[in-house]
């Protein structure tokens, strides 16, 4: 599979800030995996940020932490590169078709 560096980077991100969140909460890695219902060895993986570990898994562990509100800000409708690009797409002029009325009923 190929990942682009900058998702890379990402994954590694988000990795480590799971990471610190269950250390805040006192938590271990054995904790955690017993939270969520996976192995220790899956929590290593997701902290470590490998993009083997699944969206699901993630997403048990933010929830399990209380940051399950930051899944929203994956796809935020208010993204500034999305709304710029799809601005960039929209036509120049509308044309209107004239219609002929059918008055016959």
């Amino acid at each position: 599979m190929y990942l682009p560096s900058k998702a890379k980077e990402a994954l590694k991100n988000l990795g480590q800030q799971i990471k610190f969140a269950r250390k805040r909460r006192l938590l271990t890695i054995a904790d955690l995996a017993e939270k969520i219902k996976v192995s220790a060895p899956t929590i290593i993986a997701l902290e470590k940020g490998l993009p083997t570990v699944g969206l699901g898994v993630m997403a048990s562990a933010l929830w399990t932490l209380g940051l399950e509100s930051e899944l929203l800000f994956i796809s935020n409708p208010d993204d500034i590169d999305g709304q710029k690009l799809m601005t960039s797409r929209l036509p120049q002029k509308i044309k209107i078709q004239k219609r002929n009325l059918n008055n016959d009923f």
